[in-house]
């Protein structure tokens, strides 16, 4: 079973995380095919736009926990820090960048939960339609980390410094509700309908020629794609810093010990 599956059937594709069973949580190998998959549909010239999804109940849940708490068993908490800052950490940036390049309209239908890098995977897009089941945390704030994935900076591009700030500093979840009242999306609606909402936004973005959509979207992103740049680069030096304080280490144990057993992925 493809743990992320790719539709390129339709003027519209799309992406889908495919991991109910883990909360469509990611590892390093699951983002990095998430980030190839989007990109790859950027090349095919039936493709006029890409809506990225998850399967079941859950948009993405963020890291696999349990998938770390095997490297913590294995290597020891020493190692599971240097996984985090020489692996995981690194590919999540790199799916991010990838995220963020694509010439062709990027939608993120949030069928379910977003948290942590599964809400900022959703941010990078150039549009959000969420169902009305769907919530959203930036809940890095429980591990005692940053965002690594971008959360950073988007947040605060899309909702405004002080409402990202709250969201950021709390980790609290927001409903459907409220995050198309913050402006994190724009569009609610049931969840049966989330898909041909999706695709109908998708569409309204492809009017003119590819070539033209891809420019426009890069002069518009002209100033912002330094600042991600640079929001990542610091966002991973500063967690790499965070992991080496033992009050985070207990923080990232402690969670990853209570959800490695009771649930799919936190964080």
């Amino acid at each position: 079973m493809s743990e992320v599956v790719v539709d390129a059937g339709g003027p519209v594709g799309v992406v889908r995380l495919n991991r109910a069973h883990r909360g469509n949580s990611v590892t390093p190998e699951v983002v990095t095919a998430l980030g190839d998959a989007v990109r790859e549909l950027g090349e095919v010239e039936s493709v006029r736009a890409v809506v990225l999804t998850g399967t079941g109940s859950v948009f993405c849940a963020g890291a696999d926990v349990r998938e770390m708490y095997a490297v913590y068993r294995d290597d020891g908490a020493d190692g599971l820090m240097e996984y985090l800052s020489d692996t995981w950490m690194p590919a999540v940036q790199r799916t991010v960048r990838a995220l963020w390049a694509a010439p062709k309209p990027l939608l993120a239908a949030f069928n379910g939960a977003a948290t942590a890098g599964g809400l900022d995977f959703g941010l990078t897009c150039d549009m959000r339609v969420a169902a009305t089941t769907a919530r959203f945390a930036e809940s890095y704030v429980n591990l005692g980390m940053v965002p690594v994935a971008g959360g950073a900076y988007l947040l605060p591009r899309i909702v405004g410094h002080s409402a990202a700030m709250e969201l950021l500093a709390s980790g609290r979840l927001v409903d459907a509700t409220r995050a198309r009242e913050l402006g994190l999306v724009d569009a609610v609606c049931e969840p049966d309908d989330l898909m041909a909402r999706a695709t109908a936004l998708a569409e309204r973005l492809t009017r003119g020629p590819a070539a033209t959509f891809a420019a426009l979207k890069q002069v518009v992103r002209l100033a912002a794609g330094p600042e991600l740049d640079a929001a990542l680069r610091a966002s991973l030096a500063a967690n790499i810093a965070l992991i080496g304080r033992d009050d985070v280490r207990a923080r990232i144990l402690a969670v990853m010990e209570k959800f490695s057993v009771t649930a799919p992925a936190a964080g």
